[in-house]
């Protein structure tokens, strides 16, 4: 089992960097085209609306991908995010491990489960280790993840 995304298995991890590309817009991380994909429609942003594609392309341009999810806090989500999130995590997914040596890497992994352990109550994409949560979730990201691998 692997249930940490660090380390030696970073590259399971939607902050490690490649390249995904979208309707002509290269985003340097899974996480940064997530958030980009939470928009549809104008966005107010610092005192201005931009459009969708302008906030998309902005997303794309921030310098990490633990920033480009802080701005994701910040964006007006789709009506729809819930009801589509998975695939578009799916997608981006599908993206990255096009890259011959990030595929390679996620069959190294073998027939092992991988789970998004964290701490941070995300008991969607994870399993949350805190007390409280007692390592519960779905672990949606690490089920996308074995999915992808056996596709492969």
């Amino acid at each position: 089992m692997i249930n940490s995304f660090s380390g030696r298995w970073h590259f399971l991890s939607n902050f490690h960097p490649c390249k995904i590309e979208y309707q002509g817009i290269v985003y340097p991380s899974v996480e940064h085209y997530y958030v980009a994909m939470k928009v549809k429609g104008d966005q107010f942003f610092n005192g201005l609306y931009i459009t969708s594609a302008d906030c998309r392309e902005l997303i794309s341009k921030l310098p990490s991908a633990g920033e480009a999810k802080r701005f994701g806090t910040q964006i007006k989500l789709r009506k729809d995010w819930d009801i589509i999130k998975l695939s578009i995590m799916e997608w981006g997914l599908i993206e990255k491990f096009k890259d011959e040596s990030l595929k390679q890497m996620l069959l190294s992994t073998g027939d092992q489960e991988l789970i998004e352990e964290n701490f941070w109550h995300d008991n969607f994409w994870g399993s949350c280790s805190c007390s409280k949560c007692n390592n519960s979730g779905d672990n949606n990201l690490g089920k996308l993840l074995m999915k992808i691998r056996k596709d492969i």
